[in-house]
């Protein structure tokens, strides 16, 4: 074997401890990198643990998943820009993310368009839904291996109560880096701030913004009840999250082995997010014996701030195709 050779093959496994620079994680096996901003202790990642492993076994170890989580990976709008372009990386995102490619998913996170759970879901496993998927691929080579990840009814976090509208003017509230949830920002009454998830803790901390609005998960998990006194169950999004990957990656693999990722993607979103419900009360509990104020309000006064969102966001259109499936 010359230099030459030894060099390439010691360059190539140098490149490998970069996740998104090559697709093998061992040699003779692919690899999926999946990133969450969520914590480790959140029952989502804790159903991604369970999708590596049923995707590890199911495929005899030909795909390896390792998990990133608290945004380890990087943001996930430079993560869709790898995807898009052939990466090996999974991403775990919500409609407010894929807008940008494919603008009728702006209406999954919208606020107050989807009553409950079982509403979401139902749109979710409708032919509508799955042809925004196919749109998604056409449009930005990306596809939902499941987009059955529930992640709870968001709330607002303070530091003073809250029942209307007019008590968060001039409070400055951490936003998603996207146009609806910062229209929904401004609906709700307060001033968007948008900031990533994993920089929420110490932004509170030293004063950047004053408040967020988050699922109960989410909140325990960030420890937010440190740092802040009151939960309002305004519940004005339900959110819905998928693992979304490369087209390009995912057309590599053998059919078998894309029937299993999606099988293993959809049976451990339907348990987390059986999970995520289930646990979500627990926490607003506890975080009410650590001394938060959990509050239900009069969600109507915020209903009727923010039935302008859809028609202003241009949204009005796929509004009218989900009430045709959930009402």
């Amino acid at each position: 074997m010359n230099r030459l050779t030894l060099k390439i093959k010691y360059t190539a496994k140098v490149l490998c401890f970069i996740p998104l620079l090559c697709a093998g994680g061992s040699w003779g096996a692919e690899s999926l990198n999946v990133s969450t901003s969520l914590s480790p202790d959140d029952p989502v990642y804790k159903g991604l643990q369970s999708f590596k492993k049923d995707v590890e076994s199911g495929t005899h170890g030909e795909i390896k998943v390792k998990l990133f989580s608290s945004g380890q990976l990087g943001a996930d709008n430079e993560l869709l820009q790898h995807a898009q372009a052939g990466s090996n990386v999974a991403v775990v995102v919500d409609g407010a993310r894929l807008a940008q490619f494919v603008p009728e998913f702006a209406i999954l996170p919208a606020p107050f368009v989807f009553k409950n759970y079982d509403a979401l879901k139902k749109f979710i496993n409708s032919p509508i839904f799955a042809q925004w998927n196919e749109k998604l691929t056409a449009e930005a080579g990306l596809t939902a291996l499941s987009f059955n990840w529930y992640q709870g009814a968001r709330m607002l976090i303070t530091q003073k109560p809250v029942t209307k509208p007019a008590d968060l003017s001039g409070v400055r509230v951490r936003a998603l880096e996207a146009p609806v949830t910062i229209e929904t920002i401004k609906c709700l009454g307060g001033s968007p701030t948008p900031l990533s998830w994993s920089e929420i803790y110490s932004s509170i901390q030293t004063g950047v913004v004053d408040a967020a609005e988050a699922q109960p998960t989410a909140i325990y998990g960030s420890k937010l009840y440190e740092i802040t006194k009151y939960i309002t169950r305004t519940e004005h999004i339900h959110l819905m999250t998928g693992i979304i990957v490369s087209q390009k990656w995912l057309e590599t693999l053998s059919a078998e082995n894309q029937k299993i990722l999606k099988e293993a993607a959809s049976k451990n979103g339907e348990l987390a997010s059986e999970n995520t419900i289930n646990v979500g009360e627990k926490m607003l509990q506890e975080m009410a014996s650590k001394g938060m104020t959990v509050s239900k309000v009069d969600v109507q006064p915020f209903i009727d701030a923010c039935k302008y969102v859809p028609e202003k966001m241009g949204l009005s259109a796929a509004q009218k195709q989900v009430n045709s499936i959930i009402n």
